[in-house]
């Protein structure tokens, strides 16, 4: 048997036991590497030492970690808890989810056990909604129809207690005279004979009665009429361009106006057209043309009034365009208050809807107004009729007026010639008369002074030709 080490063959005498040499040399590198491994770890160990006797944990260290200890702790609960709610909060959205489907379901069961009889019932609903809206329909109607008869009688009521009445001309058949609170109606194209007196009296009369009129039939008048109050004597109209649109105006002519003429919104105020005169018409024309002139538009724009009144609940005035037929205020006046109430109870009329014919029976006062809503003068049938009876323009009317009166204005006979007309330059202080000076004057013609003395008796008249 040889040596494991050393190869040698074995000799019980010689060799009885391993090479120790071969031994020793053969383990050598192991136990070189045992020692390297033995310091390396007593090296590390005494790392390890100085590291945990350097690394001990003071007090505050300690604390700390003690508390962030606690911290995630208490995180670690909350984020838990959250974990719960979240899952509750989601278990109970499945239910809810559970429990709408089950709705759901109920609800499609219903719809469609439903279903069958929805038509019949629909179609039975929207005739019930029609039958009651033909019913409120229908009151609306009586309403507005026992409203204009209100209307009506009020307005019949109220000309009677003024005495509108109407006479039959003497010897003139189909000419009536009109009279309003037993003072005659004026006729505009022949006022210009009356007197100032009775001119006022009647146009204040007209005026206080369409304003009375227009009330009761809630209707806001085209012209503006102001009627006497205080501070405020006598009746005065507006123009269709300035009514309603004007804030608190001074009677015209008063001392208290004359202040407001210094302030810069006195030139934007309207000025009044009067219903009154203080002289005759011919008169007044001469002295002053500027009132004659306001007056003839006041008295145009009344008469426009009545006429628009009448057309606009439906009385015929004759020709809309004719000047003579809108002048006429005691004919239209009769005929809408009185005529029309005659006509009106001897065949009743039948009410219809806001779009029926105004036209297709006879006129009913008090049918339209702006004060009601189921014939609304404003709306589109209202506006519609307006439109139908257009009437020509008051300033046009006024110029008709004026140019008529002047015309038919009577021509004097004698005119009053002052005294600076009959003096004498040469002869002056002895009363005597100049031949050439009256020849020059009435056109140079021949003159006799034996048959033209100036006497006592003459006053200042003179006979002319007439124009």
């Amino acid at each position: 048997m040889e040596c494991d080490i050393c190869h040698r063959p074995h000799d019980a005498q010689r060799r009885p036991f391993l090479c120790a040499v071969d031994a020793r040399n053969k383990i050598y590198d192991g136990r070189m590497r045992h020692l390297q491994v033995v310091l390396e770890s007593d090296a590390l160990k005494a790392q390890i030492n100085e590291i945990l006797e350097d690394s001990r944990p003071s007090k505050h260290t300690w604390d700390e970690a003690l508390a962030r200890k606690e911290a995630a702790e208490h995180k670690t609960d909350e984020i838990l808890a959250a974990a719960d709610k979240l899952r509750d909060e989601i278990k109970a959205a499945r239910d809810e989810i559970q429990a709408r489907k089950a709705a759901l379901a109920r609800r499609r069961s219903d719809l469609a056990s439903i279903s069958a009889g929805l038509a019949e019932r629909r179609a039975k609903q929207l005739k019930d909604v029609e039958k009651s809206t033909q019913m409120l329909r229908f009151r609306w109607s009586q309403t507005a129809e026992d409203t204009a008869s209100t209307r009506t009688f009020l307005c019949t009521e109220a000309v009677r207690l003024y005495g509108l009445k109407r006479v039959a001309k003497k010897g003139i058949t189909g000419r009536y005279e009109y009279s309003l609170g037993r003072i005659p109606i004026v006729d505009l194209t022949s006022m210009d004979s009356l007197e100032p007196e009775v001119i006022s009296t009647s146009l204040s009369h007209i005026a206080h009665v369409i304003v009375l009129v227009s009330h009761y039939l809630s209707i806001r008048l085209p012209a503006e009429i102001t009627l006497p109050h205080r501070d405020y004597p006598r009746p005065t109209m507006f123009t269709i361009q300035n009514s309603y649109r004007h804030g608190e105006i001074t009677f015209p002519g008063t001392f208290m106006a004359a202040p407001l003429s210094d302030t810069p919104f006195s030139n934007r105020l309207p000025r009044p057209r009067p219903l009154y005169v203080d002289k005759p018409l011919t008169q007044l024309s001469k002295e002053d043309p500027y009132t004659y002139s306001l007056f003839l538009e006041g008295a145009t724009l009344l008469a426009y009034d009545v006429a628009w009144l009448c057309c606009s609940q439906g009385v015929n005035i004759g020709d809309r365009t004719s000047f003579e037929d809108i002048c006429n205020m005691g004919r239209n006046l009769y005929s809408l208050l009185m005529n029309n109430q005659s006509l009106a109870a001897a065949k009743p009329y039948s009410i219809g809807a806001p779009g029926s014919d105004a036209d297709d029976g006879p006129s009913w006062i008090g049918r339209f107004a702006h004060g009601s809503t189921f014939y609304f003068l404003a709306g589109e049938e209202g506006t519609q009729l307006v439109k139908s009876f257009k009437l020509p323009n008051p300033l046009k009317l006024a110029d008709k007026l004026k140019r008529k009166l002047l015309g038919d204005a009577p021509a004097p006979d004698w005119e009053v010639l002052g005294d600076d007309e009959w003096k004498d330059e040469g002869l002056a202080g002895n009363g005597a008369f100049d031949p050439k000076a009256a020849g020059s004057k009435n056109g140079g013609g021949h003159f006799d002074g034996k048959d033209s003395p100036r006497t006592s008796n003459s006053n200042g008249w003179m006979k002319v030709k007439s124009r």
